[in-house]
């Protein structure tokens, strides 16, 4: 049986006590009465004892920032703008967290504040790790080491955070390394906290390359130093490890449940009852390898009832599948076993298939309505066209009859027939206008079903075929594989699931716009902010093909549009110059205010489009599909849905573009200054 290694993680817990409260109303106390330069001050130190309410924390550092400005406080102005960054730090927004950091710094310099310089290098680097920019992350915590001096406890804190970055590339040896050199720091300073966390560090690592050994001796360290200095929060994590890995060990598995039954006394104890699903999938794991297999199905579906109640995440989900599937392959229950290796692979896009199936079944529901309506219309218009022609019939029978009549009564008839033609003519011209623009209606839905069911049925499969075809051969023969294969087994499924993520995507904006439910909601925002959000989720996808973004555009220049339509055209346009771009390649975007416009270009110097390619480029009906450079796939939906969104926001979109030379995609948008005006 394949074995799924459970490596919990520390918790970082903030106690909001009812001391902070009071601290907090005695430097209020304080404040009414000081001066103006002490109340810069104690506004910080309001805001540090408020930082669980992010709100109220903001708020008094604005305050010691304006005092501090305003009075030429340098290491005031250096403390809030460090405020300012740990409270979008801890509200998770990295982004936001970064420039207030980076403001810090050189105040800090200037007052030769060297512990807080490193402080913020630290945590700017903190923000990369969490961004998985591993790399911005190490070089940002090697400048902290760089100004750290000779603080021993400090330096080893930035060497283990670069051995967590390094963990987190992949890079293993590297980590080890790293973790390492942090001990022997930590053991000469008898930090035996920061010991404990080292050993888990490497003990998680060593688990993740497949040596058990190595990491038991590891993590019984981490486990031997947290039981000593009364952690016993950390304690129960070191169990649950251990416990994780003790089946590697058919000799251990009667150890391995004890400690799991350990760990979760702990647990249950400070009401980290969340951990119970991780605990009833490991023990699943020991009674499957103990033969015990009602009782592993029984702890399996306890451990997914208990990920569904907390929410515990997809991994933990597919590996209990895939133990109820091996579980019934033993007990030779060939079809449920098939139904949980399907779950295994396959129920993460369960919502989305149901989604999109629902979505599929309302278009072919509407083509069958419309398809109605205009038959209905024919038959109408083909019933009044054969009325017509009987009431013509008639008159010309009536004309026969009367031929014998005077001079004024055939005139008067036959100005009557006269009158009557050209109301049929009216007629017959309204009803073909009206049947030509539902024909028309009609082969608009009947193209976009066709799109929406070609890229179902050829786009959005082909990548699934290649995750399940590879993860399938992981899954039975993963030892037969030589690490090169593997790599590129990997490097492939993450490719496929990029692009199922991206079409998914797309299809889902794209239906919401065609089904209406896509609402139109502008605002007045800065440009930057959208451009930085659509490019840092495909700085990655660049770096991998060593093509270089290049940004340009001026600082504060506001448009007004709907947010997340530019920021789909962003995305799209610059994803699809990616795709087209060769490596070493470049990307410049660029944006300049124009009057009451902001014109915005996207720039490669890639493979390029041909004249024929460009006039079909935004058709639903087009057949444009070309591969990247290097064999990306595309459905062609992108540039559709850049289209509606850039019209939904008042602009224009077009491309120019030189094959072999690469190619401009530019669309405008109103600025805020239209908008005002």
């Amino acid at each position: 049986m394949k074995k799924y290694l459970l490596v919990f993680v520390a918790i970082i817990i903030n106690f909001h006590t009812a001391s902070s409260q009071r601290q907090v109303d005695s430097l209020l106390q304080l404040s009414e009465n000081a001066a103006e330069k002490q109340k810069s001050g104690l506004y910080l130190d309001i805001s540090f004892y408020s930082r669980n309410d992010s709100a109220k924390s903001n708020s008094f550092t604005r305050k010691a920032n304006q005092l501090a400005i305003k009075n030429n406080q340098i290491p005031e102005q250096a403390k809030a703008a460090y405020y300012f960054g740990e409270t979008y730090y801890y509200s998770n927004d990295y982004q936001r967290a970064i420039p207030n950091y980076e403001k810090a710094i050189p105040l800090f310099k200037e007052v030769s504040d060297t512990f807080n310089v490193t402080n913020c290098y630290n945590s700017i680097g903190l923000c990369y790790y969490f961004m998985y920019q591993g790399e911005k992350a190490i070089a940002l915590f090697i400048e902290g080491l760089k100004s750290c001096e000779n603080d021993k406890k400090f330096t080893a804190q930035l060497i283990s955070n670069i051995a967590m970055s390094h963990a987190l590339m992949g890079n293993n040896k590297l980590a080890i390394d790293n973790y390492r050199k942090a001990l022997l720091i930590n053991t000469s300073i008898h930090d035996l906290a920061s010991m404990a966390v080292n050993y888990n560090g490497l003990g998680a690592l060593f688990t993740d390359i497949k040596k058990p050994d190595s990491a038991i001796v590891n993590l019984t360290k981490a486990l031997h130093l947290f039981t000593k200095i009364k952690r016993t929060d950390r304690q129960a994590i070191a169990l649950a490890n251990l416990a994780a890995i003790y089946p590697v060990y058919p000799d251990s598995l009667i150890k391995s449940i004890a400690y799991f039954d350990q760990a979760w006394k702990i647990f249950n104890k400070y009401g980290w009852n969340h951990y119970k699903a991780e605990i009833r999938q490991g023990i699943g794991n020991v009674l499957f390898m103990q033969g015990k297999y009602q009782d592993a199905i029984v702890a399996y579906n306890e451990s997914l009832q208990l990920n569904d109640q907390y929410n515990r995440g997809i991994l933990l989900k597919k590996t209990n599948y895939e133990g109820l599937s091996e579980v019934y392959e033993k007990l030779g229950d060939y079809k449920t076993a098939l139904k949980y290796h399907i779950l295994c692979t396959q129920y993460s896009d369960s919502l989305n298939q149901k989604e999109k199936y629902e979505k599929i079944v309302n278009l072919e529901k509407q083509y069958e309505t419309k398809k109605k309506e205009n038959e209905i219309l024919k038959l109408n218009a083909k019933h009044e066209l054969t009325e017509i022609q009987l009431r013509k019939n008639k008159q010309l029978k009536q004309l026969g009859y009367v031929t014998a009549l005077l001079l004024l009564l055939f005139v008067f008839f036959m100005l009557k027939k006269y009158y009557d033609k050209i109301k049929s003519n009216h007629l017959l011209e309204e009803k073909n206008r009206q049947i030509e623009q539902s024909e028309q209606e009609l082969r608009q839905l009947n193209a976009a079903k066709n799109k929406f069911f070609s890229i179902i049925a050829h786009d959005l499969k082909n990548p699934f075929h290649t995750v399940m075809g590879y993860s399938y051969l992981l899954s039975k023969d993963y030892e037969r594989f030589s690490e090169t294969e593997r790599r590129k087994f990997a490097v492939d499924i993450y490719q496929s699931t990029n692009n199922i993520f991206r079409l998914l995507q797309n299809l889902l904006e794209w239906s919401k716009a065609q089904t209406g439910r896509l609402k139109y909601m502008p605002t007045e925002i800065e440009f930057g902010r959208i451009l930085e959000i659509s490019v840092s989720v495909l700085r990655t996808l660049a770096e991998q093909k060593k093509i270089q973004l290049i940004l340009s555009y001026r600082d504060n220049l506001q448009v007004f549009v709907d947010p997340l339509m530019v920021e789909t055209v962003l995305r799209n346009l610059i994803n699809n110059a990616i795709k087209f771009t060769p490596e070493n390649g470049f990307i410049e975007i660029t944006a300049e205010q124009i009057e009451n416009q902001v014109r915005i270009n996207v720039i490669d110097n890639g493979v390029g489009i041909s004249e024929e390619d460009i006039n079909n480029l935004f058709q639903i009906d087009s057949k444009v599909k070309r591969k990247g450079t290097n064999d990306e796939d595309g459905s062609g939906l992108g540039l559709i849905l850049c289209k509606e969104f850039v019209d939904k926001n008042n602009g224009t979109l077009w491309v120019e573009s030189i094959p072999g030379k690469g190619s401009t995609f530019s669309f405008t948008i109103p600025a805020t200054t239209n908008h005002l005006t």
